[in-house]
């Protein structure tokens, strides 16, 4: 257990402490004047939510710019855009950050959903998690290779199977009781359909805290420049995903779905994993990004899908076939979890005190 590691625990839990002392934040419905609604969506005042926060604000870049600040955090918002940084992390949004009567206005689901959870942990939410036990899903496997570099000859499913298994034993010494989806190279259903559901099913018979589905990415044109990690969490109700820029998914976006129920906590273990790998492995930092992947979908504890890399990639992909390189994968989300698991405590205990 590293000093920076302990050093980064007790600043998380001294801005938990001091924000929790603080007066109730989120107190927008009771200001008219923060409200709006644009194209349909409701919109909050960006002055305002961060004011309920104690953050100040600064524009920047001709007016392109909002950047929040306080003594712990920094969030950088861009107009007419749905990325953003928090503390230096990459965060997609739900919908694009809005200019209107000379006012930045962020979607109110954004503001509960997306950064709520991470300047203040389990507020506006009333059941905090408990982190006991962890299921860890080896994406692919069997009939199925997943992304494959063929010029490398290494595939998906068989460096998630080696990651996940590194990870079960990170995590179970850190206390947690890990099960694997698949320990061998195995379909878990007769259609891929049903192997996807089964995979959040597992999770659920489990009665699992947590669900990590562990994944390795590809693609198909300008293989060589793309790179990088990635996690996913599920879209919230009538949002759309990131990759859907058209907002062509309506269908999708009108579906609550079993997962919509932990968005809040979702973002939290998202967010500390993200930002855990991007540290420890020191590569492109793609995001903190909303999807409807199935096994997200259906998972009735908090889950979150990574892409570890890029097997596309050559000079990433020949980094992941180093057994070396996919341990200090293992560890950096294992440091994430952990840190996951010392919020919900925190969050669990200020519930149990009187």
């Amino acid at each position: 257990m590293s000093a920076d590691w302990l050093k980064s625990v007790r600043r998380t839990w001294l801005v938990i402490a001091l924000l929790a002392a603080s007066s109730s934040p989120l107190s927008l419905e009771a200001v008219p004047a923060s409200k709006i609604q644009l194209a349909g969506t409701d919109y909050w005042s960006v002055g305002h939510f961060a004011a309920s926060f104690g953050m100040k604000t600064v524009l920047e870049n001709s007016g392109r710019t909002l950047t929040l600040k306080s003594a712990w955090t920094t969030i950088v918002l861009e107009a007419d855009s749905r990325e953003c940084l928090f503390n230096g992390v990459r965060l997609f949004l739900g919908d694009a950050v809005r200019i209107a009567e000379g006012r930045y206005y962020i979607s109110k689901l954004d503001a509960e959903k997306r950064l709520t959870p991470l300047l203040l942990p389990g507020r506006g939410v009333t059941v905090a998690p408990q982190l006991r036990t962890i299921v860890l899903d080896a994406g692919h496997g069997g009939r199925d290779p997943g992304k494959e570099n063929k010029r490398l000859k290494v595939n998906e499913k068989e460096m998630a199977l080696d990651t996940a298994r590194r990870l079960k034993r990170v995590l179970e010494l850190q206390g947690y009781r890990v099960i694997l989806t698949r320990d061998s190279d195995q379909h878990l259903g007769t259609t891929q359909a049903g192997d996807l559901r089964r995979r959040a099913a597992i999770a659920n018979e489990e009665k699992a805290d947590l669900f990590i589905s562990l994944h390795y990415n590809a693609v198909g044109t300008r293989a060589q420049k793309v790179s990088g990690v990635e996690v996913y969490t599920l879209t919230p109700q009538t949002q759309f995903s990131t990759a859907d820029s058209q907002q062509k998914d309506q269908a999708g976006a009108s579906e609550k779905l079993i997962g919509n129920g932990n968005d809040h906590w979702n973002t939290v273990i998202g967010y500390q994993v993200q930002r855990r790998m991007i540290e420890e492995l020191k590569t492109t930092d793609r995001g903190l990004k909303y999807a409807r992947w199935a096994v997200l979908r259906f998972s009735e504890c908090p889950a979150i899908l990574i892409e570890s890399g890029f097997l596309s990639n050559d000079s990433e992909a020949q980094k992941i076939m180093q057994p070396g390189y996919r341990q200090k994968i293992a560890e950096a989300i294992g440091d994430g979890v952990q840190a996951y698991g010392n919020i919900v405590t925190g969050a669990r205990k200020r519930r149990a005190d009187p």
